[in-house]
């Protein structure tokens, strides 16, 4: 993308340009240098701004000057030296990032207006995904306080009700095996990353502007989980049981005089278990991602599995979790077309009636686990019937309506430039 010629600015647009693009450079020094590099999910956020960056095919002097800015970026600052690789992964990363959204920054300033509008459009949803992470995870810490007590008993009794327990289960598969455990835990902490990348894809280059459809989706999604947070609290059976998980569990035998009591955990542990944020934000990348290049879509989707094993087997989730996330997913997704509906929405019925029944499964199941473990602990055939009645009506209902969701055409029409492509001046 060219960038305007100096020589064809007046003096006081120059002297705007300059200030402007110092005080740029100070914002991005400043979060580098305030950055929490000692946990993973702000840094994969920031990571995804490179994304981006490649999305809008930067020229080769773009790349070297990425290249020059992120060696220097690292001489700034001090990446955490700990054992857990992830978090050396996630800050490098985070690097690369602050340097490729610094470009995108000077980028929307000194270019042409057309070059102008495509980085806007590039670096608005990468600095939305950010402010986003960050704004996630501190409301996230406020969970503990507003909920003391959790009710992780009645979620661990309903997932014993289908005659074991299947988080305990992947987690001593996963313990097992050193490059299972590794991959999962990559795949899980990286999700915001992985919004970055799909967001990005959405962008329809040659057109240079926002595509706002997935972001709503994203954001809407996260509020919405925080209020049920609330409603059903939970934190998943590695808090909630410690050292026994993976290895002991109640027999579904002696479930029946399990006690459904209130559990008082540790205040700085997030109530986020129920329903399963994340399992729900992966399941609308893959229903918002058809369109991409089969190569995305084909790691998307191995992606979308590799998140079912590690919510489950690293004991941040119980299986209800990620059921309930299903119909909260397509809930979100129906509603937030509604809210912001465009051209290609030919059929407002369908969203509607998806809209009602997945906001009715939704909160059937949040009274379902409340109240009806009893009768789930009769025959392990009622909580299956339940779980697969779920998934599949979810499914079905999704693929219904997909046809006629807003941004589906647009990303397959879209000018599809790859990643990485570097082109000259």
């Amino acid at each position: 993308m060219a960038w305007e010629k100096f020589t064809f600015l007046r003096s006081s647009s120059l002297a705007l340009r300059v200030t402007l693009s110092l005080v740029w450079i100070a914002l991005v020094i400043s979060g580098l240098l305030l950055a929490d590099f000692n946990e993973p999910y702000l840094p994969f956020a920031i990571a995804g701004g490179l994304v981006f960056f490649l999305r809008g095919a930067p020229s080769r002097w773009e790349i070297y000057s990425w290249l020059l800015i992120s060696a220097l970026f690292i001489k700034i600052i001090h990446l955490p030296h700990v054992p857990f690789w992830i978090l050396r992964v996630a800050s490098a990363g985070a690097v690369l990032g602050f340097g490729a959204l610094l470009l995108l920054g000077l980028r929307a300033l000194w270019s042409e207006r057309e070059s102008r509008e495509n980085a806007l459009a590039l670096l608005v949803p990468a600095l939305v995904l950010v402010l986003f992470i960050w704004a996630s995870a501190n409301g996230l810490k406020l969970s503990g306080r507003l909920s003391p007590e959790t009710d992780d008993a009645w979620l661990y009794a309903f997932d014993g009700s289908l005659g074991f327990q299947p988080s305990f289960l992947l987690g001593k598969i996963m313990y097992q095996s050193i490059v299972l455990t590794r991959v999962t835990l990559l795949t899980y902490l990286s999700l915001p990353f992985a919004m970055a990348l799909v967001c990005a894809w959405q962008i329809p280059v040659r057109t240079r502007r926002i595509a706002w459809n997935l972001l709503r989706v994203i954001l809407l999604a996260g509020v919405a989980g925080w209020l049920l947070y609330n409603v059903l609290p939970a934190t998943g059976p590695l808090y909630a049981f410690g050292r026994d998980f993976p290895w002991n569990t109640v027999s579904y035998q002696d479930l029946s005089a399990f006690k459904l009591e209130k559990m008082s955990l540790p205040l700085g542990i997030p109530r986020n278990g129920m329903p399963s944020l994340h399992m729900g934000w992966v399941v609308l990348l893959w229903w918002n991602g058809r369109g991409l290049p089969r190569a995305l879509r084909g790691g998307l989707f191995l992606y979308l599995l590799l998140t079912l094993v590690a919510t489950l087997g690293s004991g941040q989730h119980y299986l209800v979790d990620l059921v309930v996330s299903l119909p909260f997913a397509l809930a979100v997704q129906s509603t937030a077309s509604l809210a912001f509906p465009d051209k290609t929405l030919p059929d407002k019925s369908r969203l509607v009636a998806a809209a009602g029944a997945a906001i009715a499964l939704t909160i059937a199941w949040l009274v379902v686990v409340r109240f009806g473990v009893p009768l789930a602990l009769k025959s392990p055939i009622i909580p299956w019937t339940l779980v697969l009645g779920t998934t599949a009506v979810t499914l079905w209902l999704e693929g219904w309506i997909s046809k006629h969701r807003p941004g589906t055409a647009s990303v397959r029409n879209a000018a599809l430039i790859l990643p990485g492509t570097v082109r000259s001046q």
